[in-house]
């Protein structure tokens, strides 16, 4: 429904400076001032004259940084910095397609009738070699991370942990769920932000800014690759009105990755690009994969609400919502009834208040949730294949679930599409050949 709080006119990037080492990115909102926000870089200083490759990516980084102040009042007309074709174009679909969620749910219109202007373009950076070193590891905690983390290793390479946090409490889950020492970036929201009255609210493609926190990292610590473990499922848009299309997971995206390793290799030549070791893998592949590391088990969470502001390094597992739901499911077919004990502390199959997520998550409701899932495809495989066992047709989810999708669905296409889950995509080219067998040993 319409939001009745107008947008405001105008939002600028205004200037980023290296302050006692630290980051310091400053942006100003037509309706509310002058915000500023700090990244801190661990192990080594942000130099004071940074050099024209990394001022480059730390403007893309700005950029990407401010979205989080742009949504404050989400104004009609951004003037962005100085950036070539390619962060052009990763800023248009920042602001337009990685903020569909937010401005949906907020009630705006979408796609935003959103004037972007751009001070004129740098001239290009002549080529530099590719950048050498070792793998940076993007680690949120959950079942990807620990998959993305085995495909290193099984490579033979060392495994250097890396997380972007807002708040220490946050750092002490992240390290809670880590089979090794996390090393943890450090961004700091204006104060002000929270303070805010008549303001909008809602999600941010949070990925992008991890992406560009860390690689601006790993270009000052000579590392040669920037690893996310962002799997093929994540191109499944959450809704579909007629043509207009709107994804949860847009920043996680395979197009919109490709759209960041050209702005950042247009930005900074050389500089480590990002890419997602589990592009080929679907959800259904990740689950079955990550059931073998089983020492993972008792550490391991995949639920946000344990990585807000506040965190909790206790607590694993909310129970009652989409990512705990969606975990649950897919993990259901692998696990043995101890392991599900060990991995979640019950049965969330079982579980009167996720069933409304199971619901949603099998594509029988109107709605898709707003969060990090996989397709209804695969989570419909995943519950047939799960109620070919005695325990699994024993849980709540498939016997209130599983006979509303067979009455849309032959047992044939679902063991159909559980093969396709299993099979990788035999041409993303963004994942070094050494991972792509690597990942088949595990």
């Amino acid at each position: 429904m319409p939001n009745s709080l107008p947008r405001t006119e105008n939002f600028a990037f205004a200037d980023w400076r290296i302050e006692d080492g630290t980051a310091v990115f400053a942006f100003e909102c037509g309706r509310f001032g002058r915000f500023e926000e700090r990244v801190w870089f661990p192990d080594t200083p942000m130099p004071a004259d940074p050099g024209e490759a990394l001022s480059r990516l730390l403007t893309l980084l700005h950029v990407a940084l401010g979205v989080s102040t742009y949504k404050a009042a989400a104004a009609k007309r951004i003037t962005f910095p100085a950036l070539g074709p390619a962060g052009r174009g990763m800023a248009r679909r920042l602001y337009a397609d990685g903020l569909a969620e937010f401005f949906v749910r907020a009630g705006l219109d979408f796609p935003p009738d959103t004037e972007m202007k751009f001070a004129p373009a740098p001239p290009a950076l002549a080529p530099a070699p590719p950048a050498e070193g070792p793998a940076l590891v993007a680690f949120g905690g959950g079942k990807d991370s620990h998959v993305a983390r085995a495909i290193v290793q099984a490579a033979g390479e060392d495994v250097h942990l890396a997380a972007v946090i807002l708040s220490d409490a946050v750092g002490n889950a992240i390290q809670a769920t880590a089979p090794a020492p996390v090393t943890l970036l450090h961004r700091r929201l204006d104060p002000k932000l929270s303070a805010l009255e008549s303001a909008f609210n809602g999600h941010v493609p949070i990925t992008a800014i991890n992406m560009l926190v860390l690689t601006v990292y790993a270009m000052l610590t000579g590392h040669g690759a920037v690893v996310f473990a962002n799997e093929r499922s994540a191109d499944e848009p959450t809704m579909r009105l007629g043509r207009i299309e709107a994804n949860h997971q847009d920043s996680k995206s395979s197009r919109f990755e490709a759209l960041l390793d050209t702005a950042v290799a247009e930005a900074a030549p050389g500089a480590p690009l990002p890419f997602s070791i589990l592009r080929p893998y679907s959800e259904v592949w990740i689950g079955e994969t990550f059931a073998t590391l089983k020492e993972a088990f008792p550490r391991f969470t995949s639920c946000n609400r344990n990585f807000r502001l506040a965190g909790d390094a206790s607590a694993r597992w909310c129970g009652a919502c989409a990512k705990c739901a969606f975990t649950s499911l897919i993990l259901g077919p692998h696990l043995t009834p101890e392991e599900t004990e060990t991995a979640f502390g019950g049965v969330f199959l079982d579980r009167p208040a996720l069933q409304p997520y199971y619901e949603q998550l099998l594509g029988l409701t109107d709605i898709k949730p707003w969060d990090c899932v996989g397709t209804i495809e695969e989570s419909r495989a995943t519950l047939w294949t799960l109620s070919t066992t005695e325990w699994g047709r024993a849980r709540l989810a498939t016997r209130s679930f599983l006979p509303r999708v067979l009455a849309q669905e032959s047992e044939a296409s679902l063991e159909q599409a559980w093969a396709r889950a299993r099979t990788p995509l035999p041409d993303v080219t963004s994942v070094p050949e050494r991972y792509r067998r690597a990942a088949e040993r595990l």
